[in-house]
């Protein structure tokens, strides 16, 4: 008999089943999920927040300051950074992310999250905490080599780098007046205050 992976049970005590994500594309195709409104988080689908227009004009932001450092055929927003291909139950997709090369190499592949993902970046609000330790945690065990979280609410930027399977060993955090340099691009410097609305 085939085991079904579980969850943690609730508080009832009744248990969760976990999906994976060729459950989520199987429920996709069929119209009972619609695409790009959910993530698959640890087996969980979790609801995208709505993308307020303080979420869009953080995104635009972001983008428009990394296309200062990147090539505009780079930089990808709201798509999956590979993780899926690899982990049956995670298909996170960053608000931005900047690929290795050229985004015409990732037609008929995903990119590797350790290899071809150079920097990932969310814009948070409401979804802070998740984005600072899950999603963290996440990125830092498949490889993603620098994760930024911008914290719009506080007006800071937090720098991850160094993954480890326990999670980034390197966190620092940017008051809107500093300045930092991805660690693919040391010789540019990104405005904190460019990154927020």
């Amino acid at each position: 008999m085939r085991q079904v992976a579980t969850l943690p049970p609730r508080e009832d005590g009744y248990l969760r089943k976990k999906l994976s994500l060729a459950e989520c594309r199987f429920l996709t195709s069929g119209g009972f999920l619609e695409p790009g409104k959910f993530e698959l988080i640890e087996g969980e689908i979790v609801y995208k927040m709505g993308q307020g227009r303080i979420h869009i004009l953080t995104v635009t932001r972001i983008i428009a300051a990394l296309i200062t450092v990147f090539d505009i055929d780079s930089i990808q927003s709201q798509a999956q950074i590979g993780i899926g291909e690899n982990d049956p139950f995670n298909d996170p997709e960053p608000d931005v992310a900047v690929v290795r090369g050229d985004l015409k190499g990732y037609v008929e592949r995903e990119p590797n999250p350790a290899s071809d993902i150079l920097l990932v970046v969310e814009a948070s609000l409401s979804s802070l905490y998740g984005d600072k330790t899950t999603k963290a945690l996440l990125y830092a065990k498949h490889g993603v080599p620098e994760y930024w979280v911008i914290a719009i609410g506080t007006r800071q930027l937090v720098v991850f780098r160094q993954p480890t399977n326990e999670g980034y060993a390197d966190i620092q955090t940017y008051e809107e007046e500093d300045f930092v340099s991805p660690l693919s691009a040391p010789d540019s410097a990104v405005s904190v205050f460019g990154l927020l609305p």
